[in-house]
């Protein structure tokens, strides 16, 4: 079953998350795991929604007084199961990484690492890099942390561009990813994809063995954009 990962980021004002939430929980989803990513403050509305809530961000901390910071205890007293860490318009250091999958995992929150190249390149060097990076952040981590990943291959060149994907590089791609993760760590994580998607090739990654989701961006806004990818499936 794959996932549908739908980050809402700052969008919608209270009445249109209301009536998202309204018009997704009516959806049959027994064919997909269906993740919302609503602004912080929505939180709390979707505590009793029938398909899974994550979180764009938590804190680095875990206890104490700190202002505008969210803990991820108090997002697991909201039914949080996901959280989204280094989007690509979030900036964060290494170290902050490495802070959030540890708070999230001790909450089990499950994390939705992203991981892309900034700039078109080679097969080989997008793979030598994502590698690079898959391993300066495990290498502090516990086995337990790692396996609390799911790691989101989101090309940051191809976010809110209407280029035309490669299908065969990204099926590569995944599969290079996943086979080092077995290899070095033992591990099997989802791998999902996000960028560039849009109703016109939705179809074409969804069919995609080795892709174990989408994490959708502006395609996810429209409720009834959810609605017509659920029919592919």
């Amino acid at each position: 079953m794959k996932y549908l990962m739908c980050n809402l980021k700052s969008n919608k004002n209270l009445p249109e998350i209301l009536e998202y939430k309204h018009v997704l929980n009516n959806l049959n989803l027994h064919k997909t795991n269906l993740v919302v990513f609503p602004s912080a403050i929505y939180l709390p509305f979707f505590y009793d929604a029938k398909y899974e809530l994550g979180t764009q961000n938590l804190s680095t901390q875990t206890s104490g007084s700190y202002t505008g910071e969210i803990l991820s205890s108090q997002l697991a007293s909201l039914k949080v199961k996901y959280c989204l860490l280094n989007h690509y318009d979030q900036h964060l250091s290494l170290p902050d990484i490495i802070a959030k999958i540890k708070n999230a995992t001790q909450e089990n929150i499950k994390v939705v690492l992203c991981l892309g190249e900034e700039q078109e390149q080679e097969l080989n060097a997008t793979k030598e890099y994502l590698t690079n990076l898959i391993d300066i952040i495990f290498k502090d981590l516990t086995v337990t942390e790692t396996q609390n990943i799911i790691i989101a291959y989101e090309p940051t060149w191809l976010i809110n561009q209407n280029h035309d994907l490669n299908y065969l590089k990204i099926t590569e791609i995944i599969r290079q990813l996943k086979d080092h993760l077995k290899l070095v760590y033992g591990l099997h994580n989802p791998i999902i994809y996000g960028g560039g998607i849009n109703l016109d090739n939705i179809s074409e990654l969804l069919q995609i063995d080795i892709i174990d989701g989408l994490l959708l961006g502006r395609v996810c806004l429209n409720p009834q954009n959810i609605l017509n990818i659920l029919e592919k499936l």
